[in-house]
C-alpha cells in the first residue's frame, strides 16, 4: 500500500536509514574526484527498491538516505532488492577498479530500519523550497543500531521486528544489544541474514547521526 503522508500531522511507519561504509576514507582520498557519481551508484538502486516496494525516500544525507515504509513485508522485499543491487555493483566495479579506484572491491551498506510514530512538520530554503520534515524515535533509534557488527548488516529494533519482521528473522539473530551514546542505554537490535546474496565490499565503519 502506497504511503500518504499527512502534513502537520503524523504517521506510524518504518523508518529506514541506507548508509554506505567506509565513507570517511574514501572522501579523504586524492582520487575521489567522483566520489559524488560514486554515491549517487550505490544509493540510487536503494531508492528505487524503496519506490518500488511502495515507500518514499524523504530524505538525503550526504552517503546515506531515509525512507519510510508501511508493510513489513514491502520492507523485507526492499531490503533483498538493496543487497542483490549491491552484489551488483561490488561485482561490476571489482571487474572494472580503474572505475572507482577509491573503493576498488566496491560499496559495502548498512541498514538501521525501527518501527514507530513520526511527527511531520515543512521546513524550507531558498535553495530546497519547501520540504517536508520527519521526526521521532524510530529515525533515532534505526541511526543507533546501524554502529552494530561491521561490513554489510541489515539490522532491525525491536518495534520493527514486532511489527511483523520477526517472520524473517533466525533464531540465532537476534535479540543482540549495542551500546549507545553517553546517557542512553544500549540499543536492542536483531538482524535480518541475507546469506549469500550480497558480498562484501570496502566496509571501513563511518559515522551517521
Amino acid at each position: 500500500m502506497a504511503i500518504v503522508i499527512p502534513i502537520h500531522s503524523g504517521i506510524e511507519v518504518f523508518a529506514m536509514i541506507v548508509d554506505i561504509n567506509g565513507y570517511t576514507k574514501m572522501v579523504s582520498n586524492p582520487d575521489a574526484n567522483l566520489i559524488a557519481q560514486f554515491t549517487r551508484d550505490v544509493l540510487i538502486g536503494g531508492v528505487e527498491a524503496v519506490q518500488k516496494n511502495e515507500g518514499e525516500v524523504i530524505g538525503f544525507m550526504g552517503d546515506a538516505f531515509l525512507a519510510i515504509l508501511s508493510d513489513s513485508e514491502d520492507v523485507f522485499k526492499c531490503c533483498v532488492s538493496i543487497a542483490k543491487d549491491v552484489d551488483q555493483q561490488c561485482e561490476y566495479i571489482s571487474n572494472n577498479s580503474d572505475v572507482f579506484p577509491f573503493s576498488p572491491k566496491g560499496p559495502s551498506l548498512k541498514i538501521g530500519i525501527e518501527f514507530g510514530y513520526l511527527d511531520i512538520s515543512d521546513i524550507s530554503s531558498n535553495f530546497l523550497g519547501s520540504q517536508y520534515l520527519f521526526a521521532g524515535e524510530a529515525i533515532n533509534y534505526a541511526a543507533r543500531i546501524t554502529a552494530a557488527q561491521n561490513g554489510n548488516r541489515c539490522l532491525l529494533g525491536p518495534k520493527a521486528f514486532e511489527n511483523g519482521l520477526n517472520k524473517y528473522v533466525r533464531d540465532e539473530d537476534g535479540p543482540f544489544k549495542v551500546k549507545g551514546k553517553k546517557g542512553e542505554k544500549p540499543y536492542t537490535y536483531y538482524k535480518l541474514d541475507f546469506g549469500d546474496i550480497w558480498r562484501e565490499g570496502d566496509s571501513e565503519e563511518s559515522y551517521w547521526g
